[in-house]
C-alpha cells in the first residue's frame, strides 16, 4: 500500500469506530455483520480471486468455526479467544485435509465436492444432538470477554470491523508475496507452473487453508453476535451470497469483499419491502451488475480511475538507465555465473524423435537463441530444459549441477 491508500484507510477506520460507537443498536448490528460477512469474502477470495478455486460449500466452515466457539465455551468454559483460536484451528485442519482430495479434481467435479461437503455439516449438525442440539441449535448463555472485559454487541461491532481491516492488510500483503505470486500463477496457466517448479496441490491447499481459517474467524464472530446458532444459520444459500459477494465486489481485489459483503447485506434490508418478490429483485440487481461490470465493482473503479485520473510517468534517470543497458554492464551482473550446458538432449514420443541429440552452451551474460522451423522440436526441447518432460537421453547442467528432468 502507497503512504496515501494507508493514510485513507486510517481515516475510514477511525471514522467507522467512530460511528459505531454512537450509532444505534440496530445500525450496529447492520456493521457487525457486514463486517463478518466481509471477513468470509475476504476468505473466499483468497481461494477464488487468488487460487482460481470455486467452492460452493465454504459456509461448512463458518458453521464449523461456531459450533466449536459456542461448545467449548458453553460445555467446557474455555474463554471466547480460547475457543476461537480452536475453532479457527480445527477448521484450518478440516480445510486442509478436504482441499488434498478436493483439488486433485476440476471444474464442476471440485464444485460438487465442496458442495457435498456442506452438506455434511448442515446434516451433521443436525443428527448429532447430544453435541450441537440437534435442530433446536444451541444457546450461548455465556457472553463473551477479552481479558476481563464483556464484549456487547458494540464491542463485537468494534472488533469486527478492526478485524475486517487487518484482514484487507493481510490480503494485500498475501497478494504481493511469492505465496500469491504462486496462487495466481496455478490460476492463470497450469502447465507453466508446473513448469518452474511450483507445486499445484500445495500452494492450493494453503489458499484452501486460509480462506477456511477466515470462514472460522466470521463464525466465531457470528455466534455471540447471534447469541443462538442452529443448522438454519448456515444455509446453503449463504455460500452462494458469499460467493456473489466476492465475484460483484472484484475477485482478487483487496476491496471488493467489502463491497461484496456490503451488497449482499444490505440490498436485502433495502428490497425488505418487495416481501415475496425481494430475492427475484435482488437476483436481477446482481445480475445487472455482473453484466456492466464483469470484473466487479472494484475492477469497474480502478479502470475509471485509470482513465480519468492516469497515473504520472515514472521518471528514470536516463544515464543509469544507458549504464544498465550496456552489454558491458550485463556482463558485469552475469561475471562469474555459470553457464548452462545441454548435452546430446533427446526425447522420442513413441516412434516419433520430437528432439535429438541436441547440444549447446548458454553463456551467462549473453544471448542464446534455438530456432528452427515448425515442427523442429523448440517447444519440446525448452519443455526438457526446465523439466516439464524427462529426456530418454542427454543432461542439462548449470555449472557442475546437474538439472535433468529436475523442475
Amino acid at each position: 500500500m502507497t503512504a496515501r491508500t494507508s493514510l485513507l484507510a486510517v481515516a475510514a477506520l477511525v471514522a467507522i469506530l467512530g460511528y459505531t460507537s454512537f450509532a444505534d443498536s440496530y445500525a450496529v448490528f447492520l456493521i457487525a455483520t457486514i463486517s463478518l460477512t466481509a471477513i468470509a469474502c475476504i476468505g473466499l477470495n483468497v481461494l477464488l480471486g487468488l487460487a482460481g478455486q470455486i467452492s460452493l460449500g465454504h459456509i461448512g466452515f463458518m458453521a464449523i468455526g461456531a459450533y466449536t466457539t459456542v461448545l467449548l465455551m458453553e460445555k467446557a468454559g474455555w474463554p471466547y479467544l480460547a475457543a476461537t483460536g480452536a475453532g479457527i484451528v480445527l477448521v484450518s485442519i478440516v480445510g486442509g485435509l478436504l482441499a488434498m482430495p478436493a483439488l486433485r479434481v476440476r471444474g464442476p467435479y471440485l464444485a460438487m465436492v465442496t458442495i457435498a461437503f456442506g452438506f455434511i455439516v448442515e446434516h451433521g449438525t443436525v443428527e448429532w444432538r447430544d453435541l450441537t442440539g440437534g435442530g433446536n441449535g444451541v444457546v450461548l448463555t455465556t457472553p463473551p470477554s477479552i481479558f476481563g472485559m464483556p464484549l456487547a454487541e458494540r464491542g463485537l461491532a468494534i472488533a469486527s470491523v478492526v478485524l475486517m481491516f487487518v484482514g484487507v492488510i493481510l490480503f494485500d500483503r498475501l497478494k504481493r508475496s511469492g505465496w500469491g505470486y504462486a496462487m495466481r500463477a496455478a490460476r492463470d496457466s497450469e502447465v507453466a507452473t508446473r513448469s518452474i517448479g511450483i507445486d499445484l496441490v500445495r500452494v492450493r491447499t494453503m489458499a484452501f487453508v486460509i480462506s477456511a481459517a477466515a470462514m472460522a474467524l466470521a463464525g466465531s464472530l457470528f455466534a455471540p453476535l447471534q447469541g443462538y446458532i442452529s443448522p438454519s444459520s448456515f444455509p446453503f444459500l449463504q455460500s452462494i451470497l458469499l460467493l456473489f459477494g466476492v465475484m460483484i465486489g472484484g475477485a482478487g481485489s483487496a476491496l471488493g469483499p467489502i463491497i461484496g459483503a456490503l451488497l449482499v447485506v444490505l440490498l436485502p434490508e433495502l428490497l425488505s419491502d418487495l416481501a415475496e418478490y425481494r430475492l427475484l429483485a435482488f437476483g436481477l440487481l446482481l445480475f445487472a451488475v455482473l453484466r456492466v461490470a464483469p470484473n466487479g465493482i472494484a475492477g469497474l473503479i480502478a479502470q475509471l480511475s485509470a482513465k480519468f485520473f492516469p497515473a504520472a510517468s515514472v521518471q528514470h534517470d536516463p544515464a543509469e538507465a544507458s549504464a544498465i543497458g550496456t552489454p558491458d554492464a550485463a556482463l558485469r551482473v552475469a561475471s562469474g555465473a555459470p553457464s548452462l550446458d545441454v548435452a546430446d538432449l533427446s526425447i522420442a514420443f513413441g516412434g516419433v524423435r520430437a528432439v535429438q541429440n541436441v547440444s549447446f552452451t548458454a553463456q551467462p551474460g549473453h544471448v542464446t537463441s534455438v530456432i528452427g522451423p515448425n515442427g523442429a522440436g523448440k517447444t519440446s526441447a525448452l519443455n526438457l530444459l526446465c523439466g516439464f518432460y524427462r529426456p530418454t537421453s542427454g543432461t542439462v547442467k548449470l555449472g557442475d549441477r546437474d538439472l535433468t528432468g529436475l523442475p
